[in-house]
């Protein structure tokens, strides 16, 4: 196998072991479409930061969505049925105002801060990527094994091709 071969294959081998992203920020766009508001919602609309994750959705908002209506991670179809359902019905208040969450949205408040306040402005950069965990030490470590196993390879396969060039 030459050195590019051995490359490249080296190459797929540590992009294969590279967790795949799982992108939440579709969320934020369901909710802006379905309610039809002016911009999108920021990420701290469910949870605790714009970092966000599925084990971080801490605000009354998304607890509610969770908890109450079963909502999971990347459920789309099922994030619009609960929209719909929770501004049908419009007895949601997470925050205990005496306004529904969804009146609270359409009104431009948070439906997290009582009395139909604004959340304190944050930078407004979207959603974040929420990752899979990172590889378990076994794994990186057996990566790193395979790595340099065939970077040993290919070392002393060019020794030997040098030491064979320097004889004749």
């Amino acid at each position: 196998m030459n050195c590019a071969a051995l490359r490249v294959c080296l190459a797929l081998v540590v992009l294969s072991l590279a967790p795949p992203a799982l992108a939440s920020e579709v969320f934020t766009d369901v909710v802006k479409a379905q309610l039809n508001l002016p911009e999108k919602p920021l990420c701290t609309l469910c949870h605790q930061t714009l970092v966000g994750g599925p084990m971080m959705v801490t605000k009354p908002f998304g607890l509610t969505l969770q908890k109450k209506y079963g909502l999971r991670l990347l459920d789309v179809a099922g994030l619009q049925r609960i929209l719909m359902q929770m501004q049908a019905t419009g007895e949601d208040d997470g925050d205990g105002d005496g306004i529904g969450d969804i009146a609270e949205l359409l009104q431009g408040t948070d439906p997290n801060v009582p009395e139909g306040g604004v959340a304190a402005d944050e930078p407004r950069y979207g959603c974040y990527c929420s990752a899979v965990p990172a590889p378990s030490a076994p794994a990186a470590a057996g990566a790193a094994w395979l790595a340099g196993l065939a970077l040993s390879s290919w070392r002393r396969r060019a020794v030997r091709r040098l030491r064979a060039e320097r004889k004749t």
